[in-house]
């Protein structure tokens, strides 16, 4: 069986780990959405997934969600709950009918959100340093499609923090120095831009305070045609490459390092 696992959030030091492949054509995960990226301890949150199964034809896709406290992923800890025997598991269900925003290409928000609280002791015995620059809560995916085995998950951030971090807003893809409104080119430039990064403290292994601005990272899809480059920053342009042909979208997903998302998919019907 084929495993791809798509990491949606990573903590601290790097952003999601973005696949190269630009086109949307099978079933895919492309991230998660949820309002509150980073949270107190004994927050309640929710989760709804980005997903696309362009060429696909089954009304909906069943499989399952587990949440715990990550046992160390980016450290190189299985993707899994097993550690923990507090976790949390249930059936989740993509329904295509009902994606938002509404497209004929079965690609958007599933409607169906996971709600869930970050445990009220997850800072507990943690020291000053983690408490501050926060432990993660994770939510596990698993969908079986089409022989195919798609694994994802998001990471919660708990923290200590006074300010939390938000989500970026307001993002828009440009053409030729406006929104985009029609169909690009061959050889067209293609830019996203959204809200300005926020700036955010971190303690160092020596105690010390650092403070850090957001790096912005930008995720390019299609269903027809290309990019020269899948992954760009925020004003960086991407190159559409190829022939583009009606109905289709173009689709970008902005990531700020620190699990804040947002995107913007428009549809040329």
């Amino acid at each position: 069986m084929k495993y791809i696992f798509l990491i949606l959030l990573c903590f601290s030091c790097s952003d999601d780990k973005f696949r190269k492949v630009d086109k949307l054509e099978t079933f895919r995960i492309l991230g998660a959405y949820t309002a509150t990226p980073e949270v107190a301890p004994n927050t309640a949150f929710s989760v709804r997934l980005l997903v696309s199964d362009v060429n696909g034809s089954a009304p909906t896709i069943t499989g399952t969600y587990t949440a715990c406290i990550d046992p160390g992923i980016s450290l190189g800890a299985p993707v899994s709950c097993d550690h923990d025997p507090s976790s949390v598991s249930a059936a989740h269900t993509i329904t295509f009918a009902t994606l938002t925003p509404s497209t004929n290409l079965r690609t958007g928000l599933n409607a169906a959100s996971v709600n869930l609280t970050v445990p009220a002791t997850i800072l507990t015995g943690r020291s000053t340093r983690e408490q501050h620059n926060g432990v993660a809560y994770i939510v596990i995916f698993r969908f079986t499609y089409d022989g195919r085995e798609e694994v994802s998950f998001k990471r919660i951030i708990a923290t200590s923090r006074a300010t939390l971090n938000q989500n970026p807003t307001g993002s828009t893809i440009y053409s030729n120095g406006s929104a985009i409104s029609t169909a690009p080119s061959e050889g067209e430039e293609l830019i996203a831009t959204t809200s300005a990064p926020e700036t955010f403290d971190v303690i160092n292994v020596d105690g010390s305070y650092e403070t850090k601005t957001e790096n912005f990272q930008v995720a390019w899809y299609s269903t027809v045609g290309s990019f020269d480059k899948p992954k760009s920053g925020v004003d960086e342009g991407v190159e559409y490459q190829g022939k583009f042909v009606r109905p289709s979208l173009i689709l970008a997903i902005i990531r700020d390092e620190r699990g804040g998302f947002d995107f913007q998919k428009v549809d040329f019907p």
